[in-house]
């Protein structure tokens, strides 16, 4: 038995399996391959977001790692994710330890892929720091402003009305921690992130001075108000003229914001949102039924309350919703209100013609999206960029420039024996 256990301690732990996704950036370990695939994707969106969000071509340094851990029974402290900065022999590394449960949420994924991109843009001019050196991480309104700033959801419209008509002083706005508030105020802070960002973005020099501002981060000062002004001095020149420009900025973001329609998806998406709601309850199975479920309903127990409210919800997204399904939402809104007043005649017949003509209407645009990306793909002679990582994958690794750094090398030699 004691040879037995020295033989198992000895005997080398197997290797993570990994993948590497297509811009060669991000090496993901852990998981299965559906898993590494998918966060894959999700790490190249938000890489491609900040590249065009910036203007900027993909010109990484240092690659990011993406270790998908399970949950342990033996250590439940771990936390959900953690963002390791260092530097090693071959030069910086940055991994992102996440716990993937059943409870994990692609947008966290996203965020925190995003707070390690902005990360090695701004260290990547620093490549040799000594050992030990603390490093300085990205604002998280710089981190939520580009997450969220096309973001269409219902609350970052309603944060945004709120903070136009009291919105909080630009210093104490940067020196906020978001992971401290409530979630009515984390709503409003990302609404004042996002308006923020695209206040900067606006300025005709602003896509250039924000880039410098990520620059900068390393050398950034405990002043963060200063920082920004260093680097945006068209907001001010002192405190004063910046408070009073910033609060003149967001209430015009948000007038242009309130009247601006949503995309097609983001209309489905709160559609369904909204019908998902419970307005009544069956006499007989005393379970909770949709608006759809109970105009099906022989006898329904209605909430004439959750019913008024769901009618006014969708009156909301009707006022702001893609033309194209605009008479859809409208024909759920009277019906909402017509079950609110306990008339359901003919609402069945009618809900399913709604919902018959949204999805034509949803396998019409999937069409017109797929003959879009092929003429991109085939005929178009400029290329909008939606397809450089597939193209990428899709060369062959002798036409791909190799990168000859230690860390490259080294990995490019452990993939060739793992093969």
């Amino acid at each position: 038995m004691a040879g037995l256990i020295l033989i198992c301690t000895t005997l080398p732990a197997a290797p993570l399996e990994r993948s590497i996704s297509p811009s060669r950036q991000f090496i993901i370990f852990g998981g299965n391959r559906i898993l590494r695939s998918a966060v894959s994707d999700a790490a190249e969106r938000a890489k491609s977001k900040v590249l065009g969000l910036l203007q900027l071509r993909d010109q990484w340094s240092v690659p990011i790692l993406l270790n998908l851990r399970r949950p342990q029974a033996n250590a439940p402290e771990v936390p959900p994710v953690l963002l390791n900065f260092s530097q090693t022999g071959a030069g910086l590394k940055i991994q992102l330890d996440l716990l993937v449960d059943r409870d994990f949420q692609p947008a966290v994924l996203q965020r925190e892929v995003l707070r390690a991109l902005l990360l090695e843009l701004s260290y990547r001019a620093l490549p040799s720091l000594p050992a030990g050196t603390p490093y300085v991480a990205p604002p998280d309104w710089l981190v939520d402003g580009i997450f969220t700033l096309d973001n269409e959801s219902p609350e970052i419209f309603a944060g945004l009305d709120s903070v136009a008509s009291n919105p909080p002083t630009l210093g104490s706005f940067l020196t906020q921690h978001p992971g401290l508030l409530d979630s009515q105020s984390r709503a409003l802070y990302r609404a004042c992130a996002s308006a923020l960002v695209r206040i900067l973005l606006e300025h005709e020099n602003g896509r250039a001075q924000l880039t410098r501002y990520i620059a900068d981060l390393p050398r950034a000062s405990a002043d963060a108000l200063s920082d920004l002004q260093a680097h945006f001095p068209w907001l001010g020149k002192e405190s004063g003229a910046m408070e009073k420009n910033w609060s003149e900025h967001i209430a015009r973001v948000a007038r242009e914001r309130r009247f601006a329609l949503i995309t097609f998806a983001a209309t489905s998406e709160q559609l369904d949102e909204c019908l998902r709601a419970k307005v009544a309850q069956d006499r007989e199975k005393k379970n909770s039924l949709t608006l759809e479920e109970t105009v099906r309903v022989s006898r329904p127990n209605i909430d004439t309350r959750a019913a008024t409210e769901l009618g006014q919800r969708l009156t909301l997204l009707a006022t702001r919703a893609h033309p194209l399904l605009r008479p859809v939402v409208v024909d759920y809104q009277l019906a909402a209100e017509l079950v609110a007043r306990k008339k359901r005649h003919g609402l069945a017949r009618r809900l399913t013609g709604s919902a018959a003509l949204r999805q034509k209407i949803a396998a019409r645009m999937s069409e017109v999206d797929d003959f879009m990306n092929w003429y991109e793909a085939t005929q178009a002679k400029t290329a909008s960029g939606a397809f450089r990582d597939y193209l990428h994958a899709a060369d062959s690794r002798e036409e791909v420039p190799r990168r000859r750094d230690a860390l490259s090398v080294y990995l490019d030699a452990l993939e060739t024996q793992l093969q």
